[in-house]
């Protein structure tokens, strides 16, 4: 997880929130790779598979716990991984939090930051408008590359309704924060940042609650 970024602050019908922008990064030595597959369209769960590409040429494929459904509440119309990141907010000074909106998400390459690698899924399309037709759906990030949540996309907020304003309050994200997926480590899959909102306006204090 890169540090959040781009807080603003928004009504959902008529309720106060707060919106932000995340970005996931593959820093690891090979892609994040997954294929999604169900054995009918009756079916509106598809079980993950994670391929690992080895140095070698081969393959290794690992079942996961994770699933793929599709979205269209949120106006994406495609099939997002479930569970992959978790979005959460708490007063400073206390301890409980309450969680975001978002459904789930697409995973694709959105930017290219380290410049090592061609996109092996810049194009991909999570299975657009394919509800009743898909059988498989695969997606993932290339070594280097970033997939971004702009902060005015659909479920990109956490309400603020109830909330005592203006006050400092820990934003955090994580990634895969059920450890659906093989990963070379954990240790870089969370961050937090504290903000201050007011009736009128959301600043940043500094990285990390």
């Amino acid at each position: 997880m890169l540090p959040l970024e781009a807080f603003h602050l928004s009504y959902e019908k008529q309720q106060k929130v707060l919106r932000f922008s995340t970005d996931v990064m593959n820093i690891g030595k090979g892609p994040l790779d997954m294929t999604g597959i169900r054995a009918s369209v009756l079916d509106p769960e598809l079980k993950v598979t994670q391929n690992i590409l080895l140095a070698n040429g081969g393959q290794r494929k690992v079942k996961t716990t994770a699933v793929m459904r599709y979205s269209a509440a949120d106006g994406h119309d495609h099939f997002h991984v479930q569970e992959y990141e978790r979005y959460q907010l708490r007063p400073i000074s206390e301890g409980t939090w309450r969680g975001s909106h978002k459904e789930g998400f697409c995973l694709r390459d959105d930017a290219n930051l380290e410049g090592k690698h061609e996109s092996r899924y810049e194009n991909l399309d999570c299975g657009d408008n394919e509800k009743d037709e898909a059988l498989q759906v695969r997606e993932g990030q290339s070594e280097g590359w970033v997939d971004v949540y702009d902060w005015y996309l659909p479920g990109q907020y956490v309400e603020l309704a109830g909330l005592s304003l203006p006050g400092d309050f820990c934003v955090a994200a994580d990634v895969d924060p059920q450890e659906h997926l093989t990963e070379e480590t954990r240790n870089n899959n969370s961050t937090s940042t504290v903000v201050h909102i007011t009736e009128a306006e959301v600043t940043v204090v500094r990285q990390g609650c």
